[in-house]
């Protein structure tokens, strides 16, 4: 049984980690796009290659106000995963093999679920948005994908799932 416990133990060491890491890539994203959009202010070149070959020119050359809500998108939307991977470095944090649902987990999970929630809204809006300028301005969109629909689907389930889990471990410990 010592031995398992030492094999989680080893394990929620590198998931923190790793959600360390993710934390860091998603701040590391997010600043970048903000230097390169202060950049494409001034040089509209450099909305060609944002970030990492994000090419985001064709709405700077239609619009720069709509150019500028859309670059604000992209950097919400990485602060907020940054956000959900900083929940879970204190979710990994509190979690212990012995004892995992508790009321700083299920608390953490429901924090983890509003941003995960919050992400899905800007992703929707993003795309309203861009699909809405491919109609009327023919420009070809670039949609944010769907995996952080799905994401935040089983961050819901999995925060319900705790949230009656401790329910249940209340009631019969009284």
């Amino acid at each position: 049984m010592h031995f398992m416990n030492s094999k989680t133990e080893l394990l929620l060491k590198v998931m923190r980690f790793f959600a360390w890491l993710v934390f860091i890539w998603f701040l590391v994203k997010a600043g970048a796009i903000i230097m390169s959009f202060g950049v494409s202010i001034n040089n509209s070149e450099a909305a060609k290659d944002l970030y990492s070959g994000m090419d985001l020119s064709r709405y700077e050359m239609y619009n720069f106000s709509h150019y500028a809500v859309i670059v604000c998108y992209y950097i919400i939307f990485y602060l907020l995963q940054a956000y959900t991977a900083l929940f879970t470095t204190k979710l990994l944090n509190f979690t212990n093999t012995q004892n995992a649902v508790n009321v700083s987990t299920v608390s953490l999970l429901h924090n983890i679920k509003y941003t995960t929630l919050a992400v899905l809204v800007i992703a929707i809006l993003h795309n309203i948005h861009v699909a809405i300028l491919e109609k009327y301005a023919g420009i070809p969109p670039d949609y944010i994908t769907s995996e952080s629909i799905f994401l935040a689907g089983m961050v819901f389930v999995l925060a319900v799932l705790f949230k009656q889990s401790l329910e249940i471990q209340l009631a019969n410990d009284q």
